[in-house]
């Protein structure tokens, strides 16, 4: 048994992941604290862990910052915000609370969202305690600088251009771009008394730890010939489990006698279905197949009359609902593609925003479904799309292959295994 912090920020889908890790490695056995903000304090502590929370200006308020951030532009400007406002200024509180527990107890170890920063200052030497290991877990697609490739996958050449230095070229454009996070990463890490960065922010997300768990595997990422030995792909996490769930009565329709569709737009890029959810469900309404609009949100959100080939349900497994489906549609989150993709089911991703680029490039580059370059797709798109993808079976044969790879992989056990290494 070993005494562990779990580390995260209580926000987003930043959260769900630690505390699925949490729980997990409590049940082996493990004396897990989750340090986080108080938001979360009642979900932690109904998981039977015990709950420690980040101070001062780290404990933030969750949906503020949301509703901040979507207010700025897209594109560099909103991504700078966001990590400054939502990791980088929250450093000192999680620093601060961090060391309160390893000065209660210095033989823990810890494991952090790579986006939970309270240990980065310990490691750049300001004053402090550094727990026996620390492990950084990723949910997100690898934003770590390679010569093989950029985040949004290889630059396209022409015959006799250098790709390694195009690609060079593309990263630091995307570096600059995000410079001002690079430095109030360093001014905050100088105020705490800690050395300045020897890389970048990105890179120093996936290098800084001891060793850094990404939940993916490599046939979902580009190929790279760089990436540092302590940098992990260990396959992903489950989906949130069917405690509690029952099946709706028209369960019984998914019975594989026509294809069956499922759209989603997660749990968070919800507010407003009219992105994705309704121009499938107008757009395959005239289609023999049944539609599944998982929506994460009440039914009673959809502004149009539910086609009858289409069925809506706020909440449904999806460890139930892929193995019966034949194409997913998704805005692009990371964790939803890649069950879909764990499941060998194809994927048509329709995502601008955050991480989604970088996940609907993954699903065109491996074969493994089409990306539709909007995040608005009109039905008519959706409904040709769907049909394209249905009727290849390249694409179906390519997500089952990378089933396999999924399949291969155990989470946890390989995390525990870098953990205690």
């Amino acid at each position: 048994m070993a005494k562990i912090i779990v580390a995260a920020p209580h926000i987003g889908g930043d959260f769900p992941p630690m505390l699925h890790i949490a729980r997990a490695l409590a049940s082996r056995g493990h004396q897990i604290t989750f340090l986080s903000g108080s938001s979360v304090r009642a979900t932690v502590e109904q998981a039977g862990l015990a709950f420690a929370p980040v101070a001062g200006a780290a404990d933030y308020d969750p949906e503020q910052m949301m509703a901040e951030n979507a207010r700025q532009q897209p594109g560099p400007p909103q991504l700078n915000f966001g990590f400054i406002h939502t990791f980088i200024n929250p450093m000192p509180g999680e620093h601060e609370a961090l060391q309160e527990l390893l000065r209660t107890d210095p033989d823990q170890y810890l494991i952090t969202n790579i986006v939970f920063l309270g240990a980065w200052p310990a490691h750049r030497g300001a004053p402090g305690l550094r727990p026996a290991r620390w492990i950084a877990v990723s949910a997100v697609p690898l934003l770590l600088s390679s010569e093989d490739t950029t985040f949004f996958g290889p630059v396209p050449v022409g015959e006799g251009e250098d790709q390694k230095a195009a690609n060079r070229a593309a990263t630091a454009q995307l570096q600059a771009a995000l410079q001002p996070s690079d430095a109030r990463a360093d001014e905050v890490l100088t105020e705490l008394g800690a050395a300045r960065l020897t890389s970048t922010f990105f890179d120093s997300m996936y290098i800084m730890a001891d060793e850094t768990a990404v939940l993916t595997v490599p046939g979902f990422d580009f190929e790279r010939g760089d990436t540092p030995d302590s940098v992990h792909m260990v396959g992903i996490l489950p989906s949130g489990g069917t405690a509690g769930w029952q099946a709706p009565d028209w369960w019984a329709e998914l019975d594989g006698s026509r294809p069956v569709v499922v759209v989603t737009q997660g749990t968070l890029a919800n507010h407003d279905l009219s992105a994705l959810v309704e121009p499938t469900l107008r757009g395959l309404a005239d289609l023999d197949v049944t539609v599944v609009a998982a929506l994460g949100r009440e039914a009673g959100a959809l502004s149009i009359p539910l086609p009858p080939n289409a069925r809506a349900a706020e909440f449904i497994p999806f460890d139930e609902l892929l193995p019966k489906a034949d194409v997913f549609i998704t805005n692009g989150g990371f964790g939803g593609t890649q069950l879909a993709l764990a499941a060998g089911v194809p994927v048509i991703a329709a995502g601008l925003t955050e991480d989604k680029p970088a996940v609907a490039a993954r699903v065109a580059h491996h074969g493994v479904g089409l990306n539709l370059q909007t995040a608005t797709p009109s039905p008519e798109e959706v409904a040709a799309a769907t049909k394209a993808v249905l009727a290849d079976t390249s694409m179906r044969d390519n997500a089952r292959n990378l089933a396999k790879e999924y399949a291969a992989h155990d989470p946890i056990s390989e995390i525990e295994r870098l953990l205690l290494a």
